[in-house]
């Protein structure tokens, strides 16, 4: 019996092997081929993935900004304004020192020089970051007079400048100070009281004048809508023939 059980084990060994050995022949063989094909196909999904994912940030990113630089209208205003929300207006009082052209023949009659300037910062209205700091313009008045002559004939003259010239600053870095460079044109209103004796006679004129200039500004912060604003400068006054030069500087407050 256990011969014959022996017998019949061994039969179905025999029979069983080829059929696993038929097997292992009919699955597929994986080629180093199909293997590459298969890693490049999947880098390339990847690949592909990773590029939409930049696509849809770059693309939140471009609507983000195309809707910050909208105007106000649309709910938005520039950085730059709310960095510093200074309407960039300021006024000054100044003074200094007024060479007119001398009419006697000498290089010039100096006389103080006395004033008030208002300025607009024109440059804040620009969208341009550079221009912003750099742009402005002055609207002034300037006055001198002048008195000369002898106890029976004698000359009072006064002399009014009125001027509107734009600016470009120089800034120093980063800082609140800069170099200018001005230049602008108005009008020289001329009042002449010429007194013989007891007589007076009035002569009065207007011509036309151009301002240009150098000078120094600086507008330190006193609080953060609130500037202290002031100058160094020398100015050129070309009325006709007649060339006048003021030195002086102006101290106020910008807003």
């Amino acid at each position: 019996m256990n011969t014959w059980l022996k017998a019949c084990l061994a039969g179905s060994l025999l029979l069983s092997a080829p059929a696993l050995a038929q097997a292992d022949e009919d699955d597929p063989y994986a080629y180093p081929d199909d293997e590459a094909a298969r890693a490049t196909e999947k880098a390339t999904k990847e690949d592909d993935d990773a590029y939409e994912r930049r696509r849809k940030l770059v693309d939140e990113t471009d609507e983000f900004r195309e809707a910050a630089e909208r105007e106000n209208d649309d709910g938005f205003d520039k950085l730059s304004r709310l960095d510093d929300p200074n309407l960039g207006v300021a006024v000054e009082l100044g003074g200094g020192l007024l060479l007119v052209d001398s009419a006697r023949g000498d290089f010039s009659d100096n006389r103080p020089g006395l004033g008030v300037r208002a300025t607009w910062e024109f440059g804040r209205s620009l969208d341009s970051e550079m221009l912003r700091e750099a742009l402005f313009a002055d609207l002034r008045w300037l006055f001198a007079s002048l008195s000369d002559g002898t106890d029976f004939i004698k000359g009072d003259t006064r002399l009014h400048y009125f001027t509107l010239a734009p600016a470009y600053l120089f800034r120093f870095g980063q800082s609140d100070f800069g170099f200018y460079v001005q230049a602008g044109a108005g009008l020289a209103y001329q009042n002449t009281g010429i007194t013989v004796g007891d007589s007076e006679t009035k002569v009065n004129g207007l011509k036309p004048v151009v301002q240009y200039g150098v000078g120094l500004r600086g507008r330190p912060a006193l609080s953060r809508s609130l500037h202290l604003t002031f100058r160094l400068e020398a100015m050129g006054l070309r009325r006709g023939y007649a060339n006048d030069i003021f030195f002086g500087g102006s101290a106020g407050i910008g807003f």
